[in-house]
Formats: C-alpha cells, structure tokens, sequence
C-alpha cells in the first residue's frame, strides 16, 4: 500500500482505529492484520467479547500476523502509534483524552452488557479526520449505537460485508441503524482508512467552490423552514450528512441537490430528521445512571428543603428514554428516602417528531430490554407487544419544544442531564451553552454530562462531584450568563461553507477595530437612547391603550414605583395613585378615538406633607396604529408650595415660565362615571356569561364523570374478559400439549402396527397362506399381500363385494361357502386342485365379543399358494 508512513509523518492526533468483533471476528481480524503496514503511526483498538472464565490468546494470534506491537488496555494508559491495543475479559474501556479509562463490570449491570457501544461512543470527541471505527463479524447488537454517536459526531464507520461476515448480525445492525459509511470486505478496509487518515477524503467535505456554496445555501434553506441555525454544530459532520443525502436520492450535485430541497418541502423536511434524530436509551450507560442515583438523586431525596420540588432540565432529549430513566431514579430516591417531595421532570428538543414520541410514552419490548424488571413491572404498563409508561410517572415530566443554543434556560433547576450534546457542537456553541446552564441552576446545583464532554474555560464555577462520570456541582454564586455569549446566541455565526479564500494565519484585531464592536453592539445602544431620551426628552410616561406602563424617562421616575411589584407595571400598580384619574380619563377619549391632547392640573402628593402642582399633557404618539400608545408628559408648575419650578420639569431651551392648566372638569369625572357603568355593565354581563358557563361545564362535568364510570365499568370487564381469554389460552395450550402427546403416541402405534402387518403378511407368505377378511355382508374388508399377488387383487378392491372381485375355484363356489358361514355361524372348508396346487380353504366366522368387530363377518384362509413358488427351496432343502 503505497505511502504506509505518511501519517506517521502528520502532524496532529495519532490516528486510532477502534474495531469491534465478537463471534467469527478471529478470522477477518488475522486477515486484516496480516495486510496492515506495521510502521503506518496508526493505532489500533481491537474489542471482543470475552469471557471472564477464558484465557484469550488473541495477543499470540496476531503476533504471528503483524510486527506491531501487542499490548493489553490498562486505565489510564495513553495510546501510541504502530501499536494494537486489546480488552482484557470483564472489563469496558473508554477514551478520553487519549488515554483509556478501564471499569469492571458490574453485578448490576443491565444485560446484555454493550462494551463496544460505549467505546465507539467516547471516540466521537477526537478528530473525525484522525478516527475510524470499524465493525466485523458478531452476533447481536454490540456497536450499533455507540457507532451511531460516533457518525453523527462525522466520524467514519466502516463495516463488514454482510455476505462475508461468518456472523452477520453486528455488522447488520450498525446498518440497520443508519451508522454506517462504508460496508466492505475486509481487504477493502486498509485502502479507505488511508485515504481518509491522508486526507484524501477530507471527512467528505466538497471540493469545490461551487459545492461549498450549495452547502451554504442549503444551511440558509434550513434555518429559513426550520429556524434553526446549524452553523452553531461540527460542520464537518454536517457536510458529510448533506452529502450523504444527496447520494441517497442519486443527485450528481450538490448545486442539484440544493435545488430540490427549494422546490420540495418534503425533501428539506427528510433532511432536517435525518439531521437531528439523536441517539438515547433506557439505562444508556449503566454505570453513569448508578453514579447519578448515589452522589446525587439520593443527597436530593433526603435534603432539608422538603416543601420546595425538584427541578430537572434534559435538553435534548430525542425520544425521551433518558428523561423517563432520571425520573425513574428520582422516583425510586424519594420512595427510599421515604419523602413525599414533588419532583419535575423537563425534557426539551427541537426535532418535534421525535418529542410526539417522548410525549407518547410507548415504547417497544427491545427499547425497554436494558430496564431492570423490578423498575419495568412498576413503571411500565405491557399492551401486546409494546409498553406503556405508567400515567404516573407521565405526569412528573414535561416534553416541549425548545432550542437550547438560542432560547432562554430555564431557571430554579437542581439538575441539568446534557448528556453527548456537545460531541455535534462546536468550542463556542459548547461555552454558550455551559453559560446559560450556570444561569439556569441554584447554587449548588448538579450539571451531568457525557463521558467524553468537559467544561471547558468553565472549570472554575464547578466543582467535581465524579470526575469520571462527568457528574459536577456549580460551586459559585454566579447567576448571570456571560454577556459576550449571550450576545453571539442572538447573532448569526458565518458557516463554514462559504467560498474559499487563500489561507492566512489569523492576527490579532486591533484595539480600535474591539473598541468600534463594543460601541456598536446591541446593549451599548440601547444605553446611549436612554441617555440621549433622558437628556433631551420631557419628563414622560409610555402607556398603552390598554394601562400598560412601557417605559418612563427623567424625573417622571419621581412618579413610579416598582419597589413592590417588579412583575405587574400597569398604571394602577407603580404610577402615583394621585395620577390614576387623569391618566384614565386620557385613555377613555383615547378609546373613544379622541387624539386630541389632553391637559390637566393635578396635585401629587409626595409625602412628608409636601404637595407638588403638576400639569399633565396626554397625547397620543400614533394616529394610525391599532395598538396606541399614549406619552403622559408632566411639564410642571414649580408648585411645591412657596418653590420655584423643578428644574427637571422644564424642557431644555424654555423659558421658566410656569405652565398652566385647568385641573379636572365636570366633564372628566362624567367621563369616567359613563366609563364606569359601562364596565359595570360589562362586568356583570361577564358574569352572567360565566355562570352560564360554569352551569354548563358543571352540566359538561357530570356527563363527563358519568361516562368515566361507564368506561370504568366497562374497563373492568375488559379486564376480567381478557383474563378468562388468557385462561381460556392456557387451556387450549394444555389441551394442545395433550394433543401432540396423544397425537405422537398414535404415531408410534400406526409404525408399530405397520411393521406388525409386515411382519404379519412376511409369514403368511412363508406358509403360503393367503387370508380375507369379509364383512357381514360379503364384502371383502381386507386381504394379505399373497393373496394379492396370486390373484390380481389392488388396494382398491378393499369394500366391494366377494362374488365380483374375489377368487374363482372350479371345486367349490366361495361366495356361497362365505354366505353359508355367515349364515350359519358355523366353520366350512373345501379341498381342491387350482392350477396345479392343492388348495385347502378354510371359512371361520368371526366372533363379536368386542365393540370392534360387532359387525361380525368371516375370515377365508387359503393353504397352499406356496407350493409352486417354493419348488426350487423345496428341491434344495435339507434331506
């Protein structure tokens, strides 16, 4: 294979590649070793199933196939290059960091125990251009989900072609699960990996400029329908799905491919699922869901705090399995710990398909298989072939749609389960991320991540609660989110994918270019209109039509209050009560379509006994607009009593000239009298309605109620119906079981009974004896084979009667002999020559003493048929 030491020579990570057999795996596993270049720089992991009660000799096997090294995986060791690395029996491994982390399994584990799936998985955080997994011959399932975490991560998984595999049902499942990249022979595999650890395949990536400007296209396309900005995820594993999508509909392009997916819902819909369809499962990784229980649900269970419930958020929860796995623990914690404290589960994603699934709760035999069966019995509910999550337990979780790179965290949470999110996400998606956690949690909060996911330039705001499990604790007051991240969530990042341009080493921006930023970002702006609205604008109030108090400016502030309510900001909440009645009566001839300015003198009283004189200007701010808004201006009189004018009421450039206003008029206060009986009137109209409403949803009720207890009553006998079925089944399946006994011992007998009848008719023959059986009425029942043989007899001549198909004797008339016998029930023979034989032919009837021959009838037996046929035995007998 040419160029073998060319990525020995690379710069970068050690390229890996982790293999996966079981069954028939030893074969392909000498075969591809015995052609791999043992000075490629290349590492190799090669994971089987062992048994812990056999010593394997898998190092001494391919010894003799490849002059690498062969060393064994211990915790903590590093990989190295031109080196094959092997499992020790008993044992899972993961890799982090490049270095292997070794457990012991567990009693607990769940079975079947997946060791493959979980060191596939912890490759998706290396390179994709410096990994590869590759699965060969095995039986079960082994490798198919860990494979699909490290293909949607866009690493490349090759497998065995199915045709070849001893084995097929590993490598068939990792296809089955849609991970696989290429399925090969296993001669074809050295040549892939080469190309891709040169950099020949470039992680698929286009080649042209043309196509890197179709991908951004389609990026826009997807955002645009979907509202999701993927710019934010890997986007060498975005490519790499795009491609495959194109290849899939056997588009020649990408330009052509971007062009279907503008023309056709349907096509941009399949690729948005194939997108983000995540990977989950019920008690994924055992032993992370143990450490969870113990260091943290428990310490929850049993805390002080019992009256406040428990808040989980899991984003990205795909199908919801591992939502469904925490709130089974948290449950069992509480039900332990003997706490009645209510808990709250929050599973969120943005693929919507896949949260109808979550929200659904139904789930098939294979998906709930690693659930142990004391937590399956009690939390699952078996309908046929699939299971059901117990109501119960549905109600402790709640599915909603909701994207976690741009909406706001949710908040007051103890535990937030992210768990191989951050494998798909780029450095700067990751940190915002982890910011808006720390903004989402109490202190002392919990934050679980995925085995091979960190914290990155966050370390310092947690602490470890187990390092290995990738379990911590937020050990910091700190509850806002940095402000340079959640300023970049807001805005679009470029995607990779845009027209190439010469490479250049990055230099550090300017200071001047930094400083122009800040002064142009968002929240710099909006502090300069709230100087520039403070310097330049009167004293003001912004009020909808509806009482709504939007904003305020300068000294109006003097009139608001928000010390009590930081929720509610209407009028009759934060403004001075002494200003309600103007600004009432501002908004009905507002209402009323009245856009007149209106003015009033009103007296505020501003406590310690100081009143203070101020006009008040209502207007109007748009003439057009449905939705009004009215500005309240205070251009004050300088009255409190004996003061000169506030500073702070005079618009810039006016004269201290005090401003005057009549205060309010009869025609004010009939406004707001007509104003007030009109929502008296309104209110009680409003309840009338809802007592009518009220009688009918009480009515709605009982009806409802009454139809619950008919379907409980008839869910009942459903339910006793069903068990007299399945009563009713075990019986038929005993029945069934006797049945077979019965119908194999009849076998036995019908065998018994033909070799009896051989036997039988073999010394018949011997004797030269021929018999028939006739019924009462003459009719031949049945006759031996000799009798056949002689005279022309077939099978079915069996029930038709003696006088047409029986013998004929010239020395005696047998149908006649017969009827005598069976007349007279008295035995009769005859003696004659036929043929040159003498024939002596005896009749006897037969008895009925049994049921089964009640009928009667007679048996005819012929001595002497034997004579001619056994003249040569008879010369050659004994003397």
């Amino acid at each position: 294979m040419g160029g073998e030491n060319a990525a020995a020579k690379d710069d970068g990570p050690i390229p890996v590649v982790a293999i996966g057999a079981s069954a028939g795996g030893l074969e392909p596993l000498e075969r591809f070793f015995s052609e791999a270049p043992p000075e490629s720089g290349w590492c190799f992991i090669v994971f089987q199933h062992l048994s812990p009660d056999y010593r394997s000799m898998m190092d001494e096997l391919l010894g003799r196939r490849s002059r690498m090294t062969i060393r064994h995986i211990d915790d903590e060791a590093e990989i190295a290059p031109n080196t094959i690395f092997l499992n020790r029996p008993g044992r899972s491994v993961v890799l982090r960091d490049d270095k292997f982390h070794v457990t012991d399994f567990g009693q607990d584990d769940t079975l079947p125990r997946q060791p493959i799936d979980k060191l596939f998985a912890s490759l998706a955080d290396r390179d994709p251009n410096r990994t590869a997994a590759i699965v060969l011959s095995g039986s079960g399932t082994d490798g198919s989900h860990g494979a699909r975490t490290f293909h949607l991560s866009g690493g490349m998984v090759m497998v065995q072609s199915l045709e070849e595999a001893a084995f097929s049902s590993m490598p068939r499942a990792t296809v089955d699960a849609g991970a696989a990249d290429r399925v090969l022979f296993v001669s074809d595999m050295l040549p892939e990996l080469q190309r891709l650890f040169s950099g020949e395949l470039s992680s698929e990536r286009p080649d042209t400029e043309e196509e890197e400007v179709a991908i951004a296209r389609i990026l826009k396309l997807l955002e645009r329908t979907n509202h999701v900005d993927f710019s934010a995820y890997r986007q060498v594993s975005i490519g790499r799905r795009v491609i495959r999508r194109q290849q899939l509909l056997g588009l020649k392009s990408i330009s052509d491919y971007a062009r279907l997916l503008a023309a056709s819902p349907q096509a941009m819909e399949e690729l948005f699922q194939d997108l983000l369809i995540g990977v989950t499962a019920f008690y994924r990784d055992t032993e992370a869901i143990t450490a969870l229980r113990r260091k943290v649900l428990d310490p929850m269970a049993r805390g002080e705090n019992q009256e406040t419930p428990i808040r989980i958020w899991v984003p990205a929860c795909a199908t919801g399995e591992e939502a469904y796995t925490i709130a089974m623990e948290m449950s069992e914690a509480l039900e332990e710990a003997g706490s009645n404290r209510r808990f709250r589960v929050i599973a969120t994603d943005i693929h919507r398909q896949s949260l109808d699934i979550a929200s659904a709760g139904t789930y098939s035999e294979e998906a709930v298989a690693r659930v142990p069966d004391q937590l399956r019995n009690r939390y699952f509910l078996r309908q046929r072939d699939l299971f059901v999550v117990n109501p119960l337990l549905r109600q402790k979780l709640i599915f909603s749609a909701h994207d976690v790179l741009s909406d706001p965290p949710f908040m007051h949470l103890d535990l937030i389960s992210c768990r191989n999110l951050f494998i798909y996400l780029n450095e700067e998606a990751q940190a915002r991320i982890i910011s808006l956690f720390l903004f989402g949690l109490r202190k002392e909060g919990y934050l679980f991540l995925g085995q091979s996911e960190s914290l990155g330039k966050f370390s310092s705001e947690f602490q470890e609660v187990d390092a290995r499990m990738r379990l911590f604790q937020k050990s910091t007051s700190n509850s806002l989110p940095e402000r340079t991240i959640v300023t970049e969530a807001r805005r679009r990042m470029t995607p990779h994918f845009g027209p190439r341009t010469p490479p250049q080493r990055p230099a550090r921006a300017p200071a001047q270019i930094t400083e122009v930023a800040e002064l142009r970002s968002r929240d710099t702006l909006i502090r300069s209109y709230d100087a520039l609205l403070k310097r330049y604008a009167p004293p003001s109030i912004l009020v909808s039509m509806t009482g709504a108090v939007l904003s305020w400016f300068g000294a109006a502030s003097r009139f608001i209050d928000t010390m009590n309510n930081m929720a509610e900001w209407r009028v009759e909440d934060i403004v001075h009560p002494d200003l309600h009645f103007t600004i009432n009566v501002g908004m009905e001839k507002l209402r009323q379509g009245n856009l007149e300015p209106y003015m009033r003198q009103v007296d505020v009283e501003m406590g310690d006994g100081v009143t203070e004189s101020v006009v008040v200007k209502l207007e109007a701010l748009d003439e057009v607009l449905r939705t009004r808004i009215m500005m309240i201006s205070f251009l004050g009189t300088g009255a409190a009593e004996g003061d000169a004018p506030h500073a702070d009421t005079i618009l810039p450039g006016d004269t201290a000239v005090p401003i005057t206003a009549v205060p309010a008029t009869t025609e004010d206060i009939t406004q707001m009298s007509n104003r007030i009986q009109q929502l008296e009137r309104d209110l009680r109209l409003t309840e009338e309605t809802l007592q009518h409403a009220t009688e009918r949803l009480e009515a709605s009720g009982e009806e409802l109620q009454a139809s619950n207890e008919e379907l409980q009553a008839s869910n009942e006998e459903l339910q006793a119906s069903n068990e007299e079925l399945q009563s009713s089944n075990e019986e038929l399946h005993a029945v069934n079981e006797e049945l077979v006994s019965v119908s194999a011992e009849h076998e036995r007998k019908i065998e018994l009974l033909s070799v009896l009848n051989h036997n039988t008719d073999m010394v018949l023959r011997l004797l030269g004896v021929g018999v028939i059986f006739v019924d009462g009425n003459g009719r031949i029942r049945r006759f031996s084979e000799l009798i056949g043989t002689e005279f022309l007899m077939q099978t079915h001549d069996a029930d038709r009667p003696l006088s047409v198909v029986g013998p004929r004797f010239d020395f005696v008339d047998l149908p006649k002999l017969v009827d005598g016998v069976l007349t007279s029930s008295e035995p009769a023979d005859a003696r004659g020559d036929w043929n040159g034989r003498d024939l002596s032919i005896e009749v006897h009837p037969i008895t009925t003493e049994t049921e089964v021959l009640a009928e009667g009838g007679a048996v005819i037996v012929i001595h002497g048929l034997a004579e001619t046929g056994n003249g040569a035995e008879a010369e050659n007998g004994p003397d």
